[in-house]
């Protein structure tokens, strides 16, 4: 393979030489468009070793072409550990991913060369994840599975994609533990740095946008902060799932702001007669119960009541 050219401030970096006190699942996302611009594939190249040196695993889209070829280039360089996770729909025939004799497996023609032969146990890791179902689900499930971290670099649509539904899980407390960094090369990520902003001033997002996603304009910074958050105590505490009360609960009588109104309240008791230890399920099977029981006492009151009345003209 052809010598893949680093960035001298990369190769020179004390920091980037010596490996990692902890070793770390980084998952990237990237454009894989063969028109990617140089000034982006550059960057990639230095992610990839980087994560290579520090003794990351670099996890990817497996793509031959864009960022992702890039950085798996450079982790290739720096004699890196690499996954890919590519869907089976883009596989040729199938043919090329038939087990060998040896239980090898070969890539399709559309994947990095990286992955031409399975992992080997005496180098570093070799891996390939191929994702099932009629739509890129599964496959985006297995990019981020197990990983301790994520890194963005300029990508299209499917890249943005990605990103944002992880800020949108991350920002609801799906993946509290899970810090985000986008490589901004060349302010390319700026309008989304500023449309997080407008929304945090407009008070339509709660956390602070670096809450949700970190803004960087190196690889090697990248590489340094998520080393860095994740070794902070308080990172995962910063972003907290809040449970949307029940809408079936409040929708029903004793639920409703009416039963406020009541002396009493029948809803302990009804969930002592379902025989319910939670209060989730108690108050659900309290809502059925009373559907039905609500009804007949209240035309068991009134005929009562006319009842009485019939006897008293009497």
């Amino acid at each position: 393979m052809t010598s893949i050219t680093i960035d001298d401030h990369v190769l020179q970096s004390a920091f980037i030489r010596q490996p990692a006190s902890r070793s770390l699942r980084v998952t990237c996302y990237g454009s894989s468009s063969s028109k990617t611009p140089e000034k982006y594939l550059k960057e990639a190249r230095n992610l990839g070793y980087i994560l290579a040196k520090r003794g990351h695993t670099c996890v990817n889209g497996a793509g031959s072409f864009g960022c992702m070829a890039a950085m798996n280039d450079g982790a290739v360089e720096g004699n890196g550990h690499i996954v890919g996770v590519i869907h089976k729909m883009w596989l040729v025939d199938q043919g090329d991913w038939a087990s060998t004799p040896t239980g090898k497996t070969l890539r399709d023609g559309g994947a990095h060369s990286v992955f031409d032969k399975a992992s080997n146990k005496e180098g570093p890791i070799r891996e390939m994840l191929i994702a099932d179902g009629p739509d890129l689900q599964e496959r985006k499930r297995l990019l981020v599975e197990g990983a301790h971290a994520l890194v963005v670099l300029p990508g299209g649509p499917g890249t943005w994609d990605e990103l944002w539904e992880m800020a949108c899980a991350r920002k609801l407390g799906l993946h509290n533990s899970l810090p985000i960094v986008c490589v901004n090369v060349d302010h390319f990520y700026q309008p989304f740095v500023e449309m997080m902003q407008r929304a945090y001033e407009d008070r339509l997002l709660e956390q602070t946008p670096d809450e949700v996603i970190h803004f960087v304009e190196t690889a090697e910074e990248a590489v340094r902060w998520l080393e860095e958050i994740q070794d902070s105590d308080d990172f995962a505490s910063k972003a907290v799932l809040k449970k949307r009360p029940s809408t079936l609960r409040k929708s029903s009588f004793f639920g409703s702001d009416l039963a406020s109104k009541f002396p009493f309240s029948l809803m302990p008791a009804l969930s002592w007669i379902s025989g319910s230890d939670s209060e989730e399920e108690g108050g659900t099977a309290s809502v059925l119960l009373w559907q039905g029981i609500l009804p007949l006492m209240v035309g068991l009151s009134v005929g009562v009541l006319v009842g009485t009345k019939s006897k008293l003209k009497r």
